[in-house]
């Protein structure tokens, strides 16, 4: 078995290097770079839901020789799902489960205004709400203006990602969420359920919109339990 991991806004396949540790011997874990981040920070940024689809499934293809699962936070949550239903609607074999944290089911509209277009100021105070940023980058002018565009990016590329029309899986989807985050709020993560023929399960944690980080050993047992380890 195969976890893909996707990183939320901002974020890089280096969060989830720490679950390494945490997943059983047969649960390769896969990290997902995506262009513009990390090592690959050197290549243009994609900033649409259909290219990032597009160049991902190409890239996952050769990997698709055993059985997989996603597992996507925030704006990952929103790739994952898109991946997923391309894949499935291209006639490969989707995943056998999909994991997603921290995002509103795709029949909920956002309720907070778009973040991508704002002035460089006004975008850096609204990035600094969700509390997953580090403070040296807030703090710093020359990080804010070498980070700003692969984070403006990945603003625009979730908020402009449409998922009306997209074919229901039939996968497991289990959804992950924070008692006190306002995007989405815990009821938001209900409509996942619509998304797939299979079983769906919730679980909510407290903490906003970055749970995670204080809970990281129950949302990584959620995942190990139901991918049978």
């Amino acid at each position: 078995m195969r976890l893909f991991c996707f990183p939320f806004a901002g974020g890089g396949a280096s969060f989830y290097r720490s679950w390494r540790d945490r997943l059983p011997s047969d649960v390769e874990l896969v990290l997902v770079c995506l262009p513009g981040r990390e090592q690959r920070f050197g290549e243009p940024v994609i900033d649409t839901i259909d290219d990032m689809v597009e160049a991902l499934a190409q890239a996952i293809r050769p990997m698709a020789d055993l059985p997989y699962a996603f597992f996507g936070y925030s704006m990952g949550a929103i790739i994952s799902h898109h991946l997923a239903c391309r894949i499935v609607a291209g006639g490969g074999v989707g995943p056998e489960h999909l994991f997603l944290a921290a995002r509103r089911s795709p029949d909920r509209a956002m309720k907070r205004d778009p973040l991508h277009g704002l002035a460089s100021s006004a975008f850096w105070q609204e990035v600094a709400k969700y509390g997953g940023t580090p403070r040296e980058i807030l703090e710093n002018q020359e990080y804010r203006d070498l980070f700003e565009a692969p984070l403006r990016a990945d603003f625009k590329l979730s908020e402009t990602a449409y998922s009306g029309g997209l074919p229901k899986l039939s996968c497991p989807i289990t959804v992950f969420g924070g008692d006190t985050d306002t995007s989405p709020v815990p009821d938001e993560l209900e409509g996942w359920q619509k998304a797939t023929t299979g079983a769906f399960a919730k679980h909510v944690y407290a903490g906003g919109h970055f749970f995670i980080i204080d809970h990281e050993a129950a949302v990584t047992g959620v995942v190990v339990d139901a991918l049978g380890g």
